[in-house]
């Protein structure tokens, strides 16, 4: 290899000729941060030199910031470190959660975007990405991927931001192209409820399965357990962690205090401190029956899950997902088991009850989040505030 080398100098390191076999460049040899002499080739021509020394300042500025000059990661690789050093290692996601997130990143890890070094991606650049996601997409290995819901872009962008970050905060770029990146819009979708034929449906469904002689497995009244998940707007999986010990029939309340992990005995605390709530016993009925259900068979049952196995474990999800996949068959409903809460609150809100209020029963950490998802439940609400201010005159 025969080398000459133009004295040129601008800043920090040397821009020279260089010949490779046939092939001229001009290099750029500098030394990095830790003090490693490095080298960048670039086409021997006009435009090269310009990108030479236009590179050279870059490096002057990258080491005074403190910056590394050549950061190893891409997009996606260095999301992949960040949820394994922050994430799954400080053991700080609960497991449904932890899915969800990686759920997330396998789709910018196809992304048009996740080859990109980490210092070179520009703000644009992901936007364009958050409108691709709204739309058929194809990504990085030619599969094509149908539109996502807002929500789903709302969680790509969470990673995103908080992974550049963090990235940001330990000087492995210079600055953050998420400053430049609006938020995607997050939408809620208008939730569904049963209408009361539909209830009423469900109920009879119910009653016919247990009075079915060929039923001899059914242990627990899935008819007390409808009638919680629709009076009480509580999750199945709170439900399902509710023990004896956490309804107070003096007070009319129930303590949802966690929520139970699906396929397994394990219990985790709400997600936020709005999750642990006291919710009121609204129905004489519903009380009623609670108290009968706490002593059947003649037992007294003052400690132990409401929803238990043979075992005194607290009843498996699955065991309720088999259960409703048989009313939805008796009944042709397809709506899913959550729109029980759905109704629950709609039926609240419709009754007047503060949106406030609804919230904080629910155990949404806002009462935006109650507005957005279930104002259609309020009709004519502005009529019911005209009346109220008449009445207090």
């Amino acid at each position: 290899m025969k080398k000459t080398v133009k004295n040129s100098t601008y800043g920090q390191g040397t821009i020279g000729y260089e010949k490779v076999g046939k092939y001229e460049y001009w290099t750029l040899q500098f030394y990095d941060n830790s003090g490693r002499k490095q080298k960048k080739r670039f086409p021997y021509t006009k435009q090269g030199e310009e990108n030479a020394k236009k590179f050279q300042k870059e490096v002057s500025r990258k080491k005074s910031d403190g910056v590394p000059v050549s950061c190893k990661h891409t997009v996606a690789s260095w999301c992949e470190e960040y949820i394994r050093t922050y994430k799954i290692e400080t053991n700080s996601l609960r497991d449904s959660s932890l899915s969800i997130l990686l759920l997330t990143f396998s789709k910018i890890e196809v992304s048009p975007i996740a080859d990109i070094p980490l210092d070179k991606i520009k703000g644009n650049q992901v936007q364009s990405f958050y409108n691709m996601l709204g739309s058929t997409w194809t990504d990085k290995n030619g599969k094509s991927h149908n539109p996502i819901a807002s929500s789903s872009i709302s969680k790509v962008h969470k990673l995103l931001a908080a992974a550049f970050k963090r990235a940001t905060q330990e000087r492995m770029i210079a600055f953050n192209p998420m400053d430049g990146v609006d938020a995607p819009k997050f939408s809620y979708a208008k939730m569904e409820i049963f209408t009361p034929e539909e209830l009423q449906q469900i109920f009879d469904a119910v009653s016919k399965i247990a009075s079915n002689k060929c039923n001899t497995r059914q242990s627990h009244d899935y008819n007390l357990l409808f009638t919680m998940l629709l009076q009480c707007g509580m999750r199945v999986g709170e439900l399902l962690a509710l023990q004896w010990q956490d309804i107070n029939y003096q007070k009319r309340e129930i303590r949802i205090h966690a929520t139970k992990v699906r396929g397994k005995q394990e219990f985790n605390d709400p997600k936020t401190p709005a999750g642990n709530r006291l919710i009121p016993i609204l129905n004489d009925n519903l009380l009623a029956r609670l108290k009968e259900y706490q002593s059947r068979d003649g037992i007294l049952r003052p400690v132990g899950y409401i929803f238990e196995d043979a075992n005194g474990n607290a009843m498996e999800y699955r065991n309720i997902s088999r259960y409703w996949t048989h009313i939805r068959k008796l009944t042709g409903i397809e709506k899913n088991i959550h729109c029980f809460r759905h109704t629950c609150a709609t039926l609240w809100l419709e009754k007047g009850i503060p949106v406030t209020e609804v919230s904080r029963i629910l155990g949404h950490s806002s009462p935006t989040i109650t507005y957005s998802v279930y104002s259609h439940a309020i009709p004519n609400y502005n009529q019911r505030i005209i009346e109220q201010f008449r009445q207090a005159k």
